[in-house]
């Protein structure tokens, strides 16, 4: 058994990194999949003669059933574990994708992949890695996220790009596929054999703190402050949390964050082709944003961990705006602004993402963390099914991207003030602390 070999009195490496890894791998999966319809967009509208806003829908369904069931992968996560949830969101996904093959009509799409991919994607994808990793990791907990949702991006950088060459080569059909056995060969075994639900199923605690004999144990520099012992103290449950501000404004938060992420993402490759760029060029851009992404994930997950959630989000929310700004003014004459969003808006909705489980964590961390943060995480389905349609929408009766991406803007701003007014940061922060290393 895997546990075998990491337990015991002195394991060499905390365990927690593997299940980084691991989540690593489902993001990198279940996102560059989820973010590569952009690239089937295109190719679905020119086969069947959709409008924007018509193909838009499929993937505002995709999100809404995404983030809608969450509350149920988060409750079967905390009841049946990762080694069992994991695979069979997996089974789902793989079988959607195949059925979308046969896609012969709009209806059929949403169903196929709106839903049932939809549901997949929740059962292996966001809300369950993240209430995972805040299980294994509580000092390093921004850094645990960060790094595990960097494979946000690369699954990003790498299968949009993939995603484009496969269509090229053996039509959309064919590169849903190739996606199914992907899917199917990469998420399945590796959960069932990697998963483990938290460091006391294999007799070690929060954060590798039960490693070692103590005399060889490293200096320990940040340690977590509570700043509101009777908040901290309470058994968070649902009921309880919903009772609570911070949890609405929270939830709020997600919803206008990806109002604006899941509108910006999702047309991004549309509107440089509008501005003039080819789709193969606009795909390597889009997938350029998720390699820089994957770079904020990283380096903003662990700042978040030093500044509070709340003043990292804010830096992530300028360069996000610089970025956007870049995708609005892209023309034949200023291309170079396309690597310029690539860039600026993958490094702050890169360091973005981490930060909101993280913030949740601080706030609701407890048995039912996986079921609360599932349900605030419907915020995320409600501003991220309305915002690529309405974008669609938009575009169609303007001709043009400028109105939705500036309400974009306007979106992301207002959830920033809604993110600091849930004050994660009052409840827990880092501190710089003195350790001697002979205790």
């Amino acid at each position: 058994m895997v546990s075998g070999l990491f337990s015991g009195p002195q394991p060499r490496f905390y365990y927690g990194w593997v299940i980084v890894g691991l989540c690593f791998c489902n993001l990198a999966v279940a996102f560059g999949l989820w973010y590569s319809f952009s690239v089937f967009y295109l190719a679905v509208m020119k086969d069947f003669g959709w409008s924007r806003g018509s193909a838009a829908s499929i993937f505002s369904v995709f999100v809404f059933c995404n983030a809608f069931t969450s509350p149920l992968a988060g409750r079967l996560l905390d009841r049946f574990g990762p080694r069992l949830v994991m695979p069979a969101g997996a089974v789902l996904l793989s079988a959607a994708l195949v059925l979308v093959s046969f896609t012969q009509s709009l209806w059929f799409f949403r169903v196929s992949y709106g839903i049932l991919a939809g549901v997949g994607v929740s059962l292996m994808g966001f809300t369950t890695n993240s209430a995972l990793l805040s299980r294994w990791f509580e000092r390093r907990r921004g850094a645990a996220v960060g790094v595990a949702f960097a494979g946000i991006g690369i699954g990003m950088m790498a299968l949009t790009p993939l995603a484009e060459r496969w269509i090229t080569a053996f039509g959309w059909r064919g590169a849903y596929l190739c996606l199914a056995g992907l899917v199917a060969g990469v998420i399945i075994p590796l959960n069932l054999f990697l998963a483990r639900p938290n460091p006391q199923s294999m007799g070690l605690e929060l954060e590798g703190g039960g490693q070692g004999n103590g005399k060889k144990r490293k200096q320990i520099r940040w340690e977590v402050e509570v700043l509101d012992p009777a908040w901290a103290a309470k058994p968070w449950t649902l009921a309880a949390a919903v009772r609570t501000r911070p949890f609405w404004l929270l939830m709020l938060a997600y919803c206008c964050s990806s109002f604006c992420y899941q509108s910006t993402l999702m047309h991004a490759a549309s509107a440089m082709v509008d501005s003039g760029l080819t789709v193969q060029v606009a795909a390597v851009y889009l997938g350029l944003v998720g390699i820089f992404s994957s770079g904020g994930k990283v380096l903003f997950g662990a700042l978040s961990d030093r500044l509070g959630r709340e003043l990292t989000t804010l830096l992530t929310v300028c360069i996000c705006t610089l970025g956007m700004l870049s995708l609005i003014f892209i023309s034949p004459q200023l291309a170079i602004l396309a690597l310029t969003f690539a860039f600026l808006f993958g490094f702050g909705y890169g360091g973005a993402t981490p930060i909101y489980p993280a913030a949740a964590a601080d706030l609701f961390m407890g048995g039912s963390f996986g079921l609360i943060f599932a349900v605030i995480f419907l915020g995320t389905g409600v501003g991220g099914a309305i915002g690529p349609y309405v974008s669609g929408l938009l575009r169609d009766a303007t001709g043009s991207y400028f109105l939705t991406l500036s309400i974009c803007l306007v979106s992301l701003w207002v959830s920033i003030v809604l993110l600091w007014k849930s004050a994660p940061g009052k409840v827990r922060r880092m501190v710089r602390t003195q350790v001697n290393p002979s205790l």
